[in-house]
């Protein structure tokens, strides 16, 4: 690609301004303009996260203005990272990337927490002056960061498929680690509080691991109604989550309770579910109010409580092995909408909001600068 070729973005300027984003040109940068460590791609697809439309609605944290976007599937055009005097990527592969880079050098990086990384820019809300203003997904290009992690996608997995794995496919595949670390798999029984799309890959990875029944809980009898095809038990529970009614789970045979709803009410439930020494298990979700928690259960039955926000970079490889490895076993494609050209985002965050979908996608490839 030649110096000066031009590309598009969507550029967020905040939910207080009007229009909040615009779709723009811009330039794409050459390979000479790279620094070391850094990887050009150009963006197959892009897929819109729940955290998006938060972000949209300025509800979220950003450093405006910023390129949306962090969900994404990628092809490299040039790259300037080598391992032992080798290209580490090659020019055509397929790659996703993990959603922030690292500094390696934090006490955090240093500690084997690269996912809290006190110097981490993260795609999709950092802003433009931080970078290349290639650093969100809603664009046709992307400049990967030197402590940006990328692992190439394997053929039989297709780029919708592919797009979502680095948000709440490595972050279920970072939450089930704990899950499957100290229970008797063909024995345990699992119950994942939400159906959204961490429930449903919640799901495919904990049959996956062996355990003997997994229940899915939620509200919504649409959102279930996919739950059996990714390896699980669907539970319509009512909206008041009563800790008595144990919905088809005896009070203390659950093993591990993930929660990936975020809604407080969901709590007392979970701990009568779980056994002793049971694991629960917050994942990425933020709550809106705080109450009190019966702490003499969580001592009485010795539960060990874990958050988890991010993964590692070897939680996304292992979430593209697990794609390719069931490829075929379980309906990944049907969860994603039909894509949409980045130049119609505006229809696309309209159908998000539906939620008709667990992803809409974007290809921003189908801009026209005409």
């Amino acid at each position: 690609m030649a110096a000066g070729a031009t590309g598009a973005r969507i550029v967020f300027f905040g939910s207080h301004k009007h229009p909040s984003y615009v779709v723009e040109t811009c330039n794409v940068p050459s390979k000479d303009l790279l620094k070391d460590g850094e990887i050009l791609i150009k963006i197959l697809i892009s897929t819109i996260c729940s955290s998006d439309i938060v972000s949209i609605d300025g509800k979220r944290e950003l450093k405006p203005p910023c390129v949306l976007g962090h969900e994404g599937v990628g092809e490299v055009v040039f790259t300037k990272r080598f391992q032992n005097g080798l290209p580490a990527v090659s020019v055509g592969d397929r790659v996703v990337f993990t959603m922030s880079d690292k500094c390696g050098s934090c006490t955090m990086c240093k500690s084997d927490m690269q996912e809290c990384c006190t110097a981490k820019n993260r795609y999709g809300s950092s802003g433009l002056s931080t970078g290349t203003g290639l650093n969100g997904c809603f664009a046709t290009h992307m400049v990967l960061k030197k402590g940006t992690d990328v692992v190439c996608v394997p053929s039989n997995v297709v780029d919708v498929v592919a797009s979502p794995a680095n948000c709440a496919l490595s972050t279920m595949v970072h939450a089930v680690s704990f899950a499957t670390s100290n229970s008797k798999l063909k024995q345990s029984i699992a119950i994942i509080q939400g159906a959204n799309l961490m429930g449903l890959y919640g799901c495919a990875l904990l049959h996956e691991a062996g355990f003997v029944k997994v229940y899915c809980h939620d509200i919504s009898r649409e959102r279930l109604r996919l739950v059996p095809r990714f390896g699980g038990i669907p539970v319509l529970v009512e909206k008041e989550y009563d800790s008595g009614n144990n919905q088809n789970i005896e009070e203390g045979k659950a093993d591990v309770v993930i929660d990936v709803c975020g809604q407080w009410d969901v709590i007392p439930y979970a701990l009568h579910a779980l056994c002793h020494r049971g694991t629960y298990i917050f994942v990425g979700s933020t709550y809106e109010e705080n109450k009190s928690i019966n702490i003499d259960i969580i001592l009485n039955k010795c539960i060990t409580i874990r958050g988890i926000q991010g993964y590692k970079s070897i939680h996304l490889q292992n979430a593209v092995d697990f794609l390719s490895k069931t490829a075929h076993k379980y309906p990944y494609e049907s969860l994603i909408s039909s894509p949409f050209s980045i130049q119609d985002f505006h229809s696309a965050v309209s159908l998000a909001r539906t939620k008709r979908y667990y992803r809409t996608a974007v290809k921003p490839q189908q801009f026209s600068s005409e």
